[in-house]
């Protein structure tokens, strides 16, 4: 055949194309959307409602910033906020109940006023939510609870008074409790598909859903993949999305009994939120997630209202969405971020910036290494509070995300009852014992009083020990922390902050 032939031209011209398109794996790598999710906990908005609900509600909706695109309303607990006949409403939320007796339901007024500002609007149901499980009023006792009182996870643990929360979880593997749930999710996604885009089922809230311990939870996994399935084929019914929040590793999610890497694989979900139990982690192993997902899926990372004993400040917010952006992950959501009922108003512009990786890298940032606060089985683990003995030393990871880097100045703060010197990468750093901050950068403490769990956590001024560094020791990815203890007693470190301007 002559070289100069059409057939040869195509061949040039196909050989051309695939060298300027670059490789086909590039080419075709699906794009996964940039999500800025606002999991919003619902409570605190019923639980003051005036008798204009709808005045009450629109300034909600109203003050959202425009760089949220996702808004996940939770409709209850273990009761409900909307006027279910399959459930039970919080019998403490009295002006709800009064308008529900009218014939209003402000719940669904606020799903609809979230859809008609264009955003994507997802009702968030909680599978497990063990708050005061046995509170006096039982304002958060699920209906099967009340009916079926060892449908839970430890019966026996409950019945002897042992106070953990999660002893009271609904055991999914119980068929009373399957049902209940399956008929509350029914009634969920028929009342309000007009007015939503998407379902997320919450297995965070609370994180235990089966009897049994290690290989017996995962061997009664499909109790809950049964449940997955059954909202995918409502949710598919009504032309909705399907997304869960899972532990933030594949670990805990085989503690859990959450085989998420088969929802992925059979097309259950339309994505997936990955999470601590009620604290911020600064990276996750979103990686492994992306190896079993393959690269369809969008994969967000959760922050939470609080890292350790230390609510989140903007520096630490921007700081938390840069380190998980540095994990992978395509976007982030933020856990109970309304559930600030010390301002008048939730403190939105916080999160400006963070709903891409550049814009969320604008320093100063704020950075801590993880405390074993609320952390449970299927958490990554916290290194803090760490004692280190007499004479001894103790090295702490200090993770530092590439967009964070250079920084002009850099700072370290340590919670510790005694004195410790410090190297970073084997290089000393310079402790300044004339400077005691209590932080880094201004945060809001909880008074001692505060009905949370919080409580007030200033560390003492003679506690806070401030370290200055040059920023040029940092590298990206790992580094590390060494504190040494000189002297003849042992210290406890219960806090390190890593400040970047």
């Amino acid at each position: 055949m002559h070289l100069l032939t059409p057939a040869w031209w195509r061949g040039v011209a196909l050989f051309l194309t695939l060298i300027l398109a670059g490789p086909l794996s590039a080419v075709d790598a699906p794009v996964r959307p940039r999500r800025l999710l606002i999991d919003h906990d619902g409570h605190l908005l019923f639980s003051t409602l005036t008798t204009n609900y709808r005045a009450d509600i629109d300034e909600e909706v109203r003050e959202i910033p425009a760089n949220v695109t996702t808004f996940l309303l939770c409709c209850g607990a273990g009761r409900f906020y909307y006027p279910t006949k399959v459930g039970l409403v919080d019998p403490n939320l009295k002006q709800l109940i009064a308008e529900h007796a009218k014939g209003n339901d402000p719940f669904g007024y606020f799903l609809g006023q979230l859809k008609a500002s264009g955003r994507e609007t997802f009702i968030t149901f909680r599978m497990n939510d063990v708050h005061n499980p046995v509170s006096a009023n039982d304002w958060n006792t699920p209906l099967v609870r009340v009916q079926h009182p060892d449908a839970i996870a430890r019966p026996e643990a409950a019945a002897r008074g042992d106070p953990e929360w999660m002893n009271w979880s609904l055991d999914f593997s119980r068929p009373e409790t399957a049902a209940y749930v399956a008929d509350m999710l029914r009634e969920v996604v028929g009342r309000y598909a007009p007015v939503m885009d998407g379902l997320q089922l919450d297995w965070m809230r609370f994180p235990r859903h089966l009897s049994g311990t290690g290989d017996e939870v995962w061997a009664k996994r499909e109790h809950l993949t049964r449940i997955v399935e059954l909202a995918r084929e409502l949710t598919k019914a009504h032309g909705l999305k399907l997304c869960v929040r899972v532990p933030s590793t594949p670990r805990g999610c085989r503690v859990l009994g959450l085989d998420v890497a088969d929802w992925v694989k059979r097309g259950l979900v339309d994505f997936v939120t990955v999470s601590g139990f009620l604290d911020t982690d600064y990276e996750m192993p979103i990686g492994e997630f992306r190896a079993m997902f393959g690269p369809a899926i969008p994969i967000y990372a959760s922050v939470e209202a609080e890292h350790g004993w230390q609510t989140h400040c903007p520096e630490s917010l921007r700081g938390a969405a840069t380190g998980l952006y540095a994990s992978g992950a395509d976007g982030i959501s933020l856990f109970n971020f309304v559930m600030r009922a010390a301002f008048g108003t939730v403190p939105y512009d916080w999160l400006a910036g963070i709903e891409s990786p550049a814009t969320a890298a604008r320093k100063p940032l704020l950075f801590s290494v993880p405390v074993a606060k609320y952390r449970k089985e299927m958490d990554l683990p916290g290194l803090l509070p760490r004692q280190i003995p007499a004479h001894s030393a103790v090295t702490f990871p200090l993770p530092v995300p590439a967009l964070a880097l250079p920084a002009w100045r850099a700072r370290i703060l340590l919670a510790a009852d005694g004195p410790l010197a410090a190297t970073l990468g084997g290089r000393a750093i310079e402790f300044i014992p004339t400077v005691h901050p209590t932080e880094l950068f201004m945060e809001y403490i909880p008074p001692a009083n505060n009905s949370s769990n919080i409580g007030s956590h200033r560390p003492p001024r003679d506690q806070s020990l401030f370290y200055r560094l040059e920023a040029a020791l940092l590298k990206p990815g790992a580094n590390t922390l060494e504190l040494r203890n000189d002297t003849d007693n042992p210290v406890e470190v219960t806090r390190i902050n890593l400040g970047l301007w």
